[in-house]
């Protein structure tokens, strides 16, 4: 069974949306993937979730919802034996590719954050690993930069799998995620915590009416004063999917059955205005991936990877409309 490995020298950097794209990818052309989450002795949360999202998404080797261990994983490869399937594994950041590759065989893919890119880093890792290191995906490109990381990766002699372009989506952090920067009480929170937004807004502190302000930003979460009742219906009449109050104080009654009318989560925060807006900004560019941005790794795959140099190193090829 063909095996590719995904790894990446530092956390946060994409690697398990990159792994879904690949297998979602696989999955339509025919191959049978089977995405497994590698974790370390330690518990380690973020696998938990990416072990939690494959399951979800029906790509999870062995139908199980939790990580595996690389002795496991290396049963799973020696017990399946055929080649339509891939095993695709995703490595917990800083773990020893060269320990993994020697254990699970395969290929692997290196997976960084463009602004985080050391060249030098990269084509230490691709020396070490010799024929078995596929590729590098780097994410978050700006389009400006695009080219000339193209060259630059090209001078060197490193193959470059996808250069995935900058997208506010995947950058984006859940509800959940933001409730517990903030240490929010929520309402009407139940099956909304796995909702990615995309934009943060901050209520005017005047007595003025909002609603024309904030329907200018679509899907937005509004950090609002507790005591503007005026302004966070504006925000509840202009679409908004989350309201965040600061201040600690709970809503009055009229906008709070709006909210729960309209399913819109209410969080609840001790921290001022500008405290919880610092608190939510280090979440853009460090939220996890969910299954809510399956889809959209999936188009940005599509228009970006270079997957038939990805079945080459995998010794397969690109099946036809029939899947043969």
């Amino acid at each position: 069974m063909p095996v590719l490995l995904v790894c990446s020298l530092r956390s946060l950097v994409g690697k398990t949306a990159v792994s879904v794209a690949i297998a979602q990818r696989l999955d339509q052309d025919g191959y049978f993937p089977k995405l497994a989450r590698l974790a370390t002795a330690e518990p380690d949360e973020a696998a938990q979730a990416d072990a939690r999202c494959f399951a979800f998404l029906s790509l999870s080797a062995a139908e199980r919802d939790h990580p595996f261990s690389l002795d496991e994983a290396a049963e799973l490869v020696k017990g399946t034996g055929s080649s339509d399937s891939v095993f695709v594994v995703e490595l917990p950041a800083g773990f020893p590719p060269g320990e993994v590759v020697r254990t699970l065989g395969g290929v692997l893919v290196l997976v960084e954050r463009s602004a985080d890119l050391v060249v030098d880093q990269v084509a230490g890792l691709q020396k070490e690993l010799g024929q078995a290191f596929a590729g590098l995906v780097l994410t978050a490109v700006p389009r400006a930069r695009r080219a000339a990381i193209a060259d630059t990766l090209a001078q060197k002699g490193i193959p470059s799998l996808a250069l995935l372009p900058e997208d506010r989506l995947l950058s984006s952090p859940s509800i959940g995620e933001m409730a517990e920067a903030l240490q929010a009480e929520t309402l009407f929170a139940d099956g909304h915590t796995e909702e990615v937004i995309e934009r943060l807004t901050i209520a005017s502190i005047s007595a003025d009416p909002g609603q024309a302000y904030f329907a200018r930003f679509g899907r937005q979460a509004v950090v609002v004063r507790c005591d503007k009742p005026d302004l966070q219906l504006a925000a509840l009449n202009a679409g908004s999917r989350c309201l965040i109050l600061s201040g600690g104080q709970m809503p009055l009654a009229y906008v709070s059955e709006r909210a729960e009318a309209e399913g819109v989560p209410l969080l609840i925060t001790g921290k001022g205005t500008v405290a919880a807006v610092q608190a939510l900004e280090g979440l853009y560019f460090k939220s996890r991936f969910n299954h809510q941005k399956a889809e959209r790794i999936g188009q940005l795959g599509a228009e970006h990877l270079d997957y038939d140099r990805l079945l080459g190193t995998l010794g397969l090829r690109q099946k036809g409309p029939s899947g043969s």
